[in-house]
């Protein structure tokens, strides 16, 4: 143990002689301790920093701000409504909508959201953000097995005649009045799967459709 209290202590010792021998070479050669130097700034150099912030102020700008709020004309039961729906960003996966009074977004999974009317929670849309890179084949297969659970019948449809679901495709099963409907939906900015859930004498179909429609994917939170 004493032994090695003296090799601290030496080492300490050895330390202090090689620090004060630096510094009194340093006076020796004139240099001036790192801290006190000072660096100028050209004015070439000042006039590119400017111009730096003017492109990141620029490049910032190109960014889409989305308002708090929207109107939206809509139906529920073949009835016209008119409210103010409200933006809303998912927890769960990189995108923000519009949602209108009534219904609310949540976390189902990972990877996927249900946007429930809150009067009837069995009444609802799944979200789901697919990779760009997805195999659709694969996707649209398992998509009919899928509504093959509901019924045997599984059915095409037309897809709305909106820019949103041009390309879409749309597949629906019924039975003992419940109502399933996908859209798979592939854009270049957004890959898209919708899960409808309805009944018969609950028919929230349009109005899911004109929210979804305000789905936008946002970049990752780094």
């Amino acid at each position: 143990m004493r032994l090695m209290v003296k090799f601290m202590l030496l080492s300490v010792f050895i330390l202090a002689i090689l620090a004060g021998c630096g510094t009194e070479q340093n006076a020796k050669d004139g240099a001036e301790p790192v801290q006190n130097e000072v660096k100028e700034t050209s004015g070439q150099d000042q006039t590119e920093e400017e111009d730096a912030t003017e492109e990141d102020t620029s490049a910032e700008g190109d960014s889409v701000i989305r308002i708090l709020e929207q109107n939206m004309s809509y139906t529920v039961n073949g009835e016209k409504k008119e409210d103010t729906a409200f933006l809303k960003h998912s927890d769960n996966q990189n995108y923000s909508m519009y949602v209108l009074p009534g219904y609310e977004l949540t976390a189902e999974e990972p990877y996927k959201d249900v946007l429930y009317f809150t009067e009837n929670d069995q009444v609802y849309m799944r979200i789901e953000l697919l990779p760009d890179d997805a195999d659709w084949s694969m996707i649209e297969e398992n998509t009919k097995a899928q509504l093959g659970a509901v019924s045997e019948d599984v059915q095409s449809e037309k897809a709305p005649a909106d820019e949103f679901f041009k390309g879409a495709t749309v597949m629906k099963a019924e039975q003992n009045g419940e109502k399933v409907k996908a859209y798979l939906i592939k854009k270049d900015e957004l890959a898209l799967k919708l899960t409808l859930f309805t009944k018969e004498e609950a028919d929230h179909e349009e109005a899911f459709l004109q929210m979804a429609k305000t789905i936008m994917k946002e970049e990752p939170i780094k």
